[in-house]
């Protein structure tokens, strides 16, 4: 074989060798980016303007899949901004102020409007206080977290329903430092713009007169009860979207909600009979 041959199968050889490598720290440089890209929720709120969200899976993987899925099929359009406490901003009930769970047929597909599979769900409290060590997402200002209800503070022994009772309401941290919710609650998002916007609503939306919020139980912690009071005229969010940057995430893994009525129903039953 002459030289010249010998030198052009090394050349096609090195080439092929470049370029392979190339592919490769091409897709690790990619499939790296990639994975340190979170995923962002716009919410535009009438009148205000827009408030944009980043999405922290790391912390917490299933409150972020059960979140974009509501994005997604529009639960939180109409929906409103609905109150405050002395640390939060409090987003998803509907325009009478009233809590709508979400049903499993709102985020599966293939699960049919009022079949016996068609429950409101709740998700398991992705927090230190629940056994999940993994998110230690700190309540700072601008944090989003998960509200989850306090049955403890009527009934010691329901724990753990109240920490897997959270789907679809937000807390948007306003204060610099909520240190007493770390561990306690499911912080999985942080506000990257539009801060200003919920300062507006924070400081100078009208507040109900005397009255405390039909849900203070939402938003409390194991010691302390936080009232929350309504706003007089609620900001209403007209659309929200979400922008996963071509990232696929799993369906939210879900439970039938705890029916804390019927269970004091029962339990008065229970006591009556005896």
């Amino acid at each position: 074989m002459s030289k010249k041959v010998q030198f052009v199968i090394w050349a096609i050889i090195l080439i092929a060798v470049v370029v392979l490598l190339g592919g490769l720290v091409y897709n690790v440089v990619k499939m790296n980016t990639e994975g340190n890209v979170h995923p962002e929720v716009t919410f535009e709120i009438k009148d205000y303007g827009n408030v944009k969200m980043e999405l922290y899976p790391e912390y917490a993987p299933n409150t972020v899949s059960n979140f974009i899925r509501l994005v997604e099929k529009g639960y939180y359009n109409n929906k409103v901004v609905y109150g405050k406490d002395e640390i939060c901003l409090y987003v998803g009930r509907n325009s009478e102020g009233e809590i709508e769970n979400p049903k499993t047929s709102l985020i599966f597909d293939n699960v049919e409007s009022g079949s016996e599979y068609d429950y409101d769900y709740t998700i398991k409290g992705e927090f230190a206080g629940n056994g999940f060590k993994q998110n230690t997402l700190m309540h700072e200002k601008g944090v989003v977290s998960l509200i989850r209800n306090d049955y403890t503070q009527y009934v010691q022994t329901l724990s753990e329903e109240s920490y897997n009772s959270g789907n679809a309401q937000l807390g948007i941290m306003m204060g610099e430092n909520a240190s007493n919710l770390n561990g306690a609650y499911a912080a999985f998002g942080k506000v990257i713009e539009g801060m200003d916007v919920l300062e507006n609503i924070y400081n100078n939306v009208e507040m109900k007169q005397a009255e405390a919020s039909e849900g203070t139980e939402d938003h409390v912690t194991e010691t302390e009860q936080v009232d929350i009071t309504s706003f007089a005229n609620y900001p209403v969010i007209l659309n929200v979207t979400v922008d996963k940057h071509g990232v696929n995430y799993n369906d939210p893994q879900v439970e039938e909600a705890f029916d804390y009525s019927s269970y004091l129903y029962n339990l008065m039953s229970s006591y009556s009979n005896n």
